[in-house]
């Protein structure tokens, strides 16, 4: 299966994805928080924003922080010695979160779904999730958590990009940035958000 790194286009067609994924995250949640823009509009507020969006060297994240609620998700591709690597992570400042049914879960999810063919694609049913967006076979390596005293918790899922499919998928970018939603980002985000609300029920 072919690991060379990819070609320009392609990885700016990912990246074009990743921020695209974020923009609609933000315009979709953005009523229920204090934004930078509702700010700008009305100067009198003067609480710290509550969802925020960046677009730059690093990636492409969103940032929460209302109540309980404090962390950043980020969306990047990478460029490794040999290949590309579509990076998603969280930077979670809640305490005592349970790591490790996080990562349990996300291992149980990807152990199911990522022999499964792609969706949206008519054309290319026999590609399977893994041909495009690999993980390692031990799942549990391509899972990091990285906790940092003081600073904020760092949530790592990595998929190495195979390239051989991503000319023929990235020409339809509607679909290639909702095979990357549904397959890369959702799963840590859902996850997230369940293991977040069990901490909060057993208070």
């Amino acid at each position: 299966m072919s690991k060379r790194k990819l070609s320009p286009k392609v990885a700016k067609a990912i990246d074009a994805a990743l921020e695209a994924i974020v923009d609609q995250w933000y315009l979709s949640v953005s009523d229920y928080y204090l934004t930078p823009e509702k700010k700008a509009k009305n100067p009198e507020l003067e609480r710290p924003e509550e969802l925020k969006r960046f677009h730059d060297e690093s990636g492409h994240r969103i940032k929460f922080n209302k109540g309980d609620l404090d962390f950043t998700y980020g969306l990047a591709l990478a460029e490794g010695p040999d290949s590309h690597v579509l990076e998603v992570s969280i930077n979670n400042k809640v305490p005592n979160f349970n790591y490790s049914e996080l990562v349990r879960r996300l291992s149980v999810h990807y152990e199911l779904n990522r022999n499964k063919p792609i969706e949206g694609f008519k054309k290319h049913k026999k590609v399977l999730n893994c041909d495009v967006f690999s993980l390692s076979e031990e799942l549990r390596n391509s899972i990091t958590v990285e906790q940092r005293e003081g600073k904020a918790d760092i949530v790592r899922l990595s998929f190495v990009v195979r390239d051989e499919h991503l000319e023929d998928l990235v020409s339809d970018p509607t679909s290639f940035m909702e095979l990357i939603r549904h397959y890369c980002v959702a799963p840590l985000r859902s996850v997230y958000a369940e293991v977040f609300r069990a901490k909060q029920q057993r208070r």
